[in-house]
């Protein structure tokens, strides 16, 4: 109990109420979940710090006082928090001095989620917490060569390895880290209805989810996502 409430408060900080309650009553009230997780080689050719005249780089001090834009997608104070309260690392894409696209890695699996259930980071192992784009900045490759870069800035610091998690229903997401590199390693169910608890673990991730085929035929239409609350 001590640990359950430790690790509420500690996701209260970070989230704020509605997101912890959200989260709280699909872990311990009513929820069914389907994840991936999935293993990214950080090393790689060196990559454009720019696409067009959106500029990345590593997000400075300032940065985190001119996320506005993102709090109506529960990202901005969250952000702030994450790296104030855990040292997180947080990227961002510049169009002029607006912020259209965040990615942010954290140091180990959120301690007391599902998935530190699943996953233990190893030392130069890092997990990728979230990324988001703003709409009107989406489909026009900007995600693509902004995760490669922040992907290269972060082997030159000596991580070895991203880990991650995508919802099972997110194909464009499925996709877009298939088509750069990424396997799957884990299929994750999760379901719960009060006092019943069930949580699977699978390494068959392409039978689990679905065909090949389907997971590498071209993309509808792209968009960016958060990972999971989990």
């Amino acid at each position: 109990m001590t640990a359950l409430i430790t690790h509420g408060w500690r996701y209260f900080r970070r989230r704020g109420l509605k997101a912890t309650v959200r989260t709280m009553i699909n872990r311990f009230v009513y929820g069914f979940n389907k994840f991936v997780v999935y293993r990214t080689c950080l090393a790689g050719p060196p990559a454009a710090n720019r696409v067009r005249d959106i500029i990345f780089r590593l997000a400075t001090p300032a940065d985190l006082d001119h996320l506005t834009e993102f709090e109506r997608y529960g990202l901005g104070a969250s952000q702030r928090a994450y790296v104030n309260y855990d040292n997180d690392w947080l990227f961002v894409a510049c169009h002029g001095d607006r912020i259209v696209a965040t990615r942010r890695y954290g140091r180990d699996v959120p301690a007391g989620s599902l998935m530190s259930r699943v996953l233990q980071l190893e030392p130069r192992q890092i997990w990728s917490a979230d990324a988001f784009c703003l709409p009107e900045y989406r489909n026009q490759g900007l995600n693509r060569h902004f995760g490669l870069f922040t992907m290269r800035f972060l082997a030159s610091q000596g991580y070895k390895e991203e880990f991650g998690v995508i919802a099972a229903t997110n194909i464009p997401s499925l996709r877009s880290v298939l088509h750069r590199g990424s396997q799957f390693v884990y299929f994750v169910s999760y379901s719960r209805l009060l006092f019943y608890e069930r949580l699977r673990v699978s390494n068959d991730v392409t039978t689990a989810l679905m065909s090949p085929a389907q997971l590498t035929s071209p993309s509808s239409g792209r968009r960016s996502s958060s990972s999971p609350s989990t």
